[in-house]
């Protein structure tokens, strides 16, 4: 029987624990380090100290068993942890503290392709796309579409950074960018956990993408806000560019991208840009 979004939830918040757990050493927490260690970092009898809970409390969280964890506790495990501001905010969603609004699935239909078609072109000659809780490129300007290798229809950005063998040569450095996105895609995807959709499309990549499978256990977390962007252009060349990301809460999961160029003239290149 499948298992219900509540117990995924809490499965994966188990599954964040011990990961943050295990990159956390004792001497950065004031405890004394050496002696024999079967795995690195943190104990669970020593993150529940550390907590001010009971260790058995605490290893019912990291089993995905406990139910109503309150958030005091979470904010008490957070700081143990030492956890940054995103990573508590998606422990709090997990544990069921900011529940998304589901009463509008993603964007999909013709009416919200056009519009979204409209809103990125009014953004011409700069690149905008929109992508979906899936990151199915919603819509893209004809900008983004040829600096990011997404001309044509039905495009994903995370199978196009993964699967796309002409991926790593657009970007001067693949891996910086590859780390953000499985970040910013992992932290959104907690607040659509049981969308069997999602579920595929992550197992898909872990299968066929090795590079996916070791970022998303790495479970790295981020709210999107990188700075900028460096694409490697065979017509522009170097083109560096600052991202600006924005939620549309009317449409959970919904993301708008927006590329500015760092340089003026590199602007107006990109307008000037030929077929």
């Amino acid at each position: 029987m499948r298992d219900s979004p509540s117990a995924l939830r809490f499965a994966e918040l188990g599954s964040f624990l011990a990961a943050r757990r295990a990159e956390v050493t004792p001497e950065q927490v004031g405890l004394p380090g050496g002696g024999s260690r079967r795995l690195p970092g943190l104990r669970r009898e020593e993150v529940a100290m550390l907590a001010g809970i009971g260790a058995s409390w605490y290893a019912w969280i990291e089993q995905g068993r406990a139910k109503n964890v309150s958030l005091e506790i979470l904010k008490a495990i957070a700081r143990a942890l030492r956890l940054n501001e995103v990573e508590f905010q998606y422990m709090a969603r997990l544990a069921g503290y900011t529940v998304a609004d589901r009463s509008q699935g993603p964007m999909g239909d013709d009416d919200d392709r056009r519009l979204a078609a409209g809103v990125v072109d009014s953004f011409l000659p700069k690149p905008a796309y929109f992508v979906n809780r899936y990151w199915d490129i919603v819509a893209a300007n004809r900008s983004a579409a040829r600096l990011l290798g997404l001309e044509g229809a039905n495009h994903n950005y995370l199978e196009s950074l993964f699967l796309d063998p002409l991926a790593p040569g657009r970007f001067a450095d693949w891996e910086a960018v590859a780390t953000e996105a499985v970040a910013h895609f992992r932290t959104r995807s907690g607040e659509f956990l049981g969308d069997p959709r999602l579920a595929a499309l992550t197992q898909y990549l872990r299968e066929c993408s090795p590079a996916f499978a070791d970022l998303w256990d790495r479970h790295r977390f981020s709210d999107g806000t990188q700075a900028g962007l460096v694409l490697l252009h065979p017509d522009l060349g170097r083109v560096r560019l600052s991202q600006i990301c924005l939620d549309f809460t009317a449409r959970p999961g919904l993301q708008l991208f927006l590329l500015e160029p760092q340089s003026g003239v590199m602007n107006e290149r990109i307008a000037r840009w030929g077929p």
